[in-house]
């Protein structure tokens, strides 16, 4: 069943990129959506902007890391919407590094980000759509959640986790009419590069040029996105490449690590040809 008329939706990590484009294209449908971000001004730009398209906005500060403030999302998704038909647990960092390299802290801000944020979003609402007896999550991951790529462990690591989670609930909730999504795109233009922590400069020009020179923009993956949670799937993998990818790492393994060890060779070449 697709999401209803008008719906209910909060969405996380929502003042910018993804967040912002998925705010956007749910204002398309009337929707009433609750922006949370974890810097008020981005929250209140993405809120203008679905107010202009036709939706209804509302604001909640919200730090995804800290269960506490996840909980008074949910109170305020309660108090201002009457109840979600969708959840997007969106909010996401990146940081590259090999292993060994990439500080624990780091590891512990993406992970703590990426998974536990998610994992938070879910712990805290699923219970209520189980009262509600409705309602659909959809996760982002990552093409990283499907296939694994040199310097990206910690990246690679919470993605993967989050699509572990998505196929969990899925089974879990399916029974109760609740739908889950875990969406698993590759690269598309967005900032969150260039918001990106990196163990040497080599990694952030190569990550700026993949996700700055992207033929496809956020506004593109989100249409994608909600077409599935509409056809209630639980993967959306938008993009040929990540198709590919994820299907030739599950049919031939073998294949799969040494081509991404050439990929690997041959990209770092380009850049440092290009610098």
């Amino acid at each position: 069943m697709p999401l209803p008329p008008r719906p209910r939706a909060v969405v996380t990590g929502a003042g910018s990129g993804l967040g912002r484009a998925l705010c956007e294209a749910l204002a398309r449908r009337r929707a009433r959506v609750l922006v949370a971000d974890i810097h008020a001004a981005s929250a209140e730009e993405t809120a203008l902007r679905v107010t202009r398209e036709g939706g209804e906005a509302h604001v909640q500060v919200c730090d995804v890391t800290d269960p506490a403030q996840v909980e008074a999302l949910a109170d305020a998704a309660e108090r201002t919407l009457g109840g979600v038909d969708l959840l997007v647990n969106n909010a996401g960092v990146v940081s590259a590094g090999p292993v060994g390299t990439l500080s624990l802290a780091e590891w512990k801000r993406v992970l703590d980000i990426n998974l536990w944020g998610v994992i938070h979003g879910c712990h805290v609402f699923v219970p209520r759509m189980r009262r509600q007896g409705s309602g659909h999550i959809l996760n982002i991951a990552s093409a990283a959640g499907l296939v694994y790529v040199p310097d990206l462990a910690a990246y690679n690591v919470s993605k993967a986790g989050v699509v572990a989670l998505s196929e969990t609930l899925h089974a879990e909730l399916k029974p109760r009419g609740i739908g889950v999504t875990v969406a698993c795109p590759s690269f598309f233009r967005t900032n969150i590069a260039n918001a990106g922590r990196y163990a040497d400069e080599t990694l952030r020009t190569l990550a700026v040029q993949m996700t700055g020179t992207a033929r496809i923009g956020p506004d593109v993956i989100a249409r994608k996105l909600l077409k599935a949670v509409d056809a209630r799937s639980l993967y959306s993998v938008p993009m040929a490449d990540a198709r590919w990818g994820w299907r030739m790492r599950r049919l031939f393994p073998s294949l799969f690590v040494r081509a991404i060890g050439v990929m690997d060779r041959h990209g770092r070449a380009w850049l440092l040809r290009r610098r």
